[in-house]
């Protein structure tokens, strides 16, 4: 009594499904692997060194560099008491007075540089220069027949069987 009910049920399943499926194995016949060319780069590490000006503010001084300070003083002295030493008459007069110019413009400006300041950074970059191309397995396609069919399925791994599988409408 049960295996009556039991085929009944199965037979008005498949008459209300109108289809018929199942899977089985098939044999590969051969197996091939895919290719991919992937290129392999050397890293490549280039140097450089980049100035760059950093002004510094200091309260003791005065952030205006055309002022005159203690340090112009001397340097005016200092080149005033140099061009003394060259020249006579007229001439001395005119050492003494291009002698201070340049004594506190030198002054001027070791005090203008003390402010800013030219400093170097050195810098890395790397780049990638291309050494060679290589061949990499990314897959494998497994040859197979069926009814008479060649068909093909590409896989990680190469397979010796492949499950195959099938639905018949009615």
């Amino acid at each position: 009594m049960k295996r009556i009910i039991v085929l009944t049920i199965l037979f008005t399943n498949l008459i209300f499904a109108n289809s018929l499926k199942s899977n089985e194995f098939v044999r590969v016949t051969h197996s091939e692997p895919i290719y991919k060319e992937v290129r392999i780069n050397k890293p490549i590490q280039e140097c450089y060194e980049k100035e760059y000006r950093q002004k510094i503010y200091d309260d003791n001084y005065s952030s205006n560099n055309n002022s005159i300070g203690i340090d112009t003083i001397v340097g005016v002295t200092a080149g005033a008491i140099l061009g003394n030493q060259i020249g006579k008459g007229n001439g001395n007069t005119a050492a003494k007075i291009v002698g201070g110019l340049i004594g506190g413009k030198i002054a001027n400006e070791l005090r203008s540089n003390s402010f800013n300041n030219y400093h170097y950074e050195t810098r890395y970059e790397t780049k990638y220069e291309k050494v060679r191309t290589k061949r990499v397995i990314t897959g494998y396609r497994n040859y197979f027949n069926y009814d008479g069919i060649r068909y093909s399925k590409v896989t990680k791994n190469p397979k010796k069987r492949i499950r195959v599988y099938k639905t018949i409408d009615f």
